[in-house]
């Protein structure tokens, strides 16, 4: 039994009669009664009570007509459902976010993506770049962000990840508020940074600022999660601590001051697993992020 066999027979029941039901189908009529007759070889049963004024459906006949009928919705349905997939409309995409990207540009990526695919389930995982590194080694996660360049990444971390670079992130320095009028030349005599713990995988902020101060007889280091943990220590007045404007501006209790020439921008990546699938849905996601990152560099947000 396919569908085919089952519109056929449908259209019959439909038409009263297998003449007009092969008009209704822009048919001849022997190919509509060779399947429906077909059919009731296969299904050993008789289908259609076959008069002069028609054809009536049997008891058989009306219970495929219900399951039958059903089996065809679904079929539309699971047709469309996989058409809109194609489109990138619909399904479920699961993104592994460090959080400072989520300030700068995931929510932005997100409002966006939703408002072009209403339908699609995004689910979100706040988490630390290692666990969106192993979201993607294991397939737990489709896409990561993280806010290292690729150059930066370490040799396995490219065996293992494609990337895509979205857009740049300029730092700031967050100091306690009342010392942002102090004089450190290029960074030094702050004495403790709050810093994010190193990340074998993705080196960046931690071993560039500690290469840079280690001259520097003052310099200490706290370290801390990610750059967002560290805003209430600052506050607190227990140092300084590389950040964004996005990150801190509802902050209290810090002020920010321009970074030293040696911290550069860090540089959102997209990444996911090399040799996987990009799917529709993940192909739509890195097109909106990257007009994101676009319109973020030309307006200067």
């Amino acid at each position: 039994m396919d569908f085919r066999q089952l519109e056929y027979f449908k259209a019959v029941i439909e038409a009263g009669s297998v003449s007009q039901a092969a008009k209704n189908l822009n048919m001849t009529q022997p190919p509509v009664s060779l399947a429906i007759a077909k059919l009731e070889r296969e299904l050993g049963v008789r289908l259609l009570e076959r008069t002069a004024k028609g054809v009536h459906p049997t008891n058989a006949g009306l219970f495929l007509l219900a399951n039958g009928g059903r089996l065809l919705a679904d079929r539309d349905r699971l047709a469309e459902t996989l058409a809109l997939m194609g489109d990138a409309v619909v399904g479920d995409l699961r993104i592994g976010v460090e959080p400072m990207v989520i300030h700068e540009i995931v929510a932005d990526v997100l409002a966006d993506f939703l408002d072009q695919a209403p339908g699609v389930r995004v689910m979100l995982n706040d988490v630390v770049p290692d666990a969106i590194l192993h979201g993607i080694r294991t397939g737990d996660l489709d896409l990561g962000c993280v806010p290292f360049s690729p150059d930066g990444f370490a040799e396995f971390v490219g065996d293992i990840c494609e990337s895509r670079p979205i857009v740049e992130i300029d730092l700031k320095i967050a100091v306690p508020q009342g010392r942002e009028e102090e004089s450190h030349p290029d960074g030094r005599g702050w004495g403790r940074w709050i810093l994010p713990y190193r990340i074998p995988a993705f080196p960046g902020m931690p071993e560039v600022v500690e290469a840079a101060l280690a001259d520097d007889h003052t310099f200490e280091v706290l370290e801390v999660s990610t750059p967002q943990t560290a805003l209430p220590f600052v506050a607190a007045g227990l140092g300084v601590a590389p950040t964004t404007e996005r990150v801190a501006e509802h902050f209290r209790g810090i002020q920010l001051i321009d970074a030293p020439r040696w911290l550069g921008p860090m540089e959102a990546t997209l990444i996911w697993r090399r040799g996987a699938e990009l799917t529709p849905v993940m192909q739509r996601w890195i097109e909106v992020a990257e007009a994101i990152g676009r319109r973020r560099e030309s307006l200067d947000w």
